[in-house]
């Protein structure tokens, strides 16, 4: 059953899971190993969990009227918000150091073009000059 309400919010250890309902994380691996939990904690922090499912595990998990309500406000929960934050942080990091790497890239490639162009007008001087003596 806890594991079933862990994978309801997406959390992806037992420690997150804990956090988020304030106990410790010896305090869920106990109620795991011994299969139980406190019904009123779970439902205070999980309100939309059915009542009837949580005390006696008939269906449906969620209750109704909460399905529709969680659907519009999923994207607001603290837990999305906070996932979303850390892949934006993680998304500017990666791009920061890309930034960093194109950047440097930037001016050896500049310095390559001066190199070539300085090459490319000797050589055409070089050309003028074989003209010249030929003409």
């Amino acid at each position: 059953m806890l594991d079933r309400i862990k994978d309801h919010y997406s959390f992806q250890t037992d420690v997150d899971f804990a956090k988020f309902l304030g106990i410790t994380p010896q305090t869920f691996s106990n109620w795991k190993s011994r299969n139980s939990f406190d019904a009123e904690l779970l439902y205070n922090k999980c309100p939309e969990l059915n009542p009837s499912w949580l005390l006696c595990g008939k269906e449906p998990m969620i209750t109704e009227s909460k399905i529709q309500e969680l659907q519009v406000n999923e994207a607001k929960s603290p837990y999305i918000l906070r996932k979303k934050l850390t892949y934006l942080e993680d998304e500017i990091k990666v791009l920061s150091q890309a930034d960093k790497i194109m950047s440097e890239s930037g001016s050896q490639i500049k310095k390559a073009i001066k190199l070539l162009t300085d090459k490319l007008q000797l050589t055409e001087k070089e050309l003028q000059q074989v003209l010249k003596k030929k003409g």
